[in-house]
């Protein structure tokens, strides 16, 4: 990491956003091509609709058609910071590097905030699977449960790519479990992301994912990435901010930063969702 600043970090940016994205699952399975600064009230997600095909008959043609795509706009501007004291001699005797520690502490707090909103607003903006719920999940009931709500969104004619699913660590110890009889497959260039971004392999064309965030009697997501829009950015970017002279600290400063994001569901019928808890 560069050296520390008295007001910011250099190179810090591209550290941070890093980050962000290794520790945060929501930018991996959402949308991410929505149009407007997140720091504004409301932003605009594109939804493309299929054109209306008709018969064409020679002499008389084809009646003309509406496109009936349209932008959806998002209004669930948040904005979050992080306002941290650290003691000047602390700072000072720490036997570590404190400041950076701190600074990635940051971060990740605000990645986990982001995804304790943004996964609750999945499940609410999604579809229950009926099919899919009932008793709490064994690991023998598990495949059955993933390929009901791949059948869902198969149904729904979500594309095949961009696909996720999204599990808690209870159901991440089913699914590994040998009696699911599910083999995932680690492979290839996400491999190196297994510890670092939730990302436990793939299976029946999901990439899945384990995070403890996942609303509570929320078994299983499976989504695909048009369901869901995001939009993020730093309004401050994490700084060390000295205190000294402000007439209450002395030699003191503070770990700042300012993060704005802006997210939605936009089409429920390509996030199934399975609720069943006994």
């Amino acid at each position: 990491m560069s050296a520390i600043l008295p007001r910011k970090v250099t190179g810090y940016s591209d550290i941070s956003e890093q980050v962000l994205s290794e520790k945060s699952i929501i930018r991996s399975i959402s949308n991410l091509s929505v149009q407007g600064s997140p720091g504004t009230t409301a932003v605009s997600v594109f939804v493309n609709a299929l054109a209306t095909v008709a018969t064409y008959t020679p002499g008389s043609g084809v009646s003309k058609t509406e496109d009936t795509s349209a932008y959806v706009t998002l209004n669930n501007l948040k904005e979050i910071a992080v306002n941290e004291i650290l003691d000047g001699y602390t700072q000072e005797t720490a036997p570590a590097d404190i400041i950076a520690s701190r600074f990635a502490g940051a971060v990740e707090g605000i990645g986990e905030s982001i995804d304790t909103v943004c996964l609750a607003a999945v499940v609410a903006g999604g579809t229950e699977l009926v099919a899919a719920a009932g008793a709490e999940p064994t690991a023998a009931l598990m495949y059955g449960k993933i390929l009901a709500l791949k059948k869902a969104l198969d149904n729904a004619k979500a594309p095949r790519t961009g696909r996720s699913l999204i599990v808690d660590p209870d159901r991440e110890a089913l699914l590994l479990d040998t009696d699911s009889k599910i083999i995932l497959n680690t492979g290839g260039e996400r491999a190196n992301n297994i510890l670092n971004e939730g990302w436990i392999g793939r299976v029946a064309g999901f990439d899945v994912y384990s995070t403890t965030l996942l609303p509570a009697a929320t078994n299983i997501i499976a989504m695909q990435k048009r369901g869901f829009a995001f939009k993020d950015n730093w309004k401050i970017e994490p700084r060390l901010q000295s205190l000294d002279g402000s007439g209450t600290f002395i030699g003191d400063s503070a770990i700042q930063a300012r993060y704005a994001y802006n997210y939605g569901a936009v089409r429920a019928t390509l996030i199934q969702v399975d609720n069943g808890r006994a």
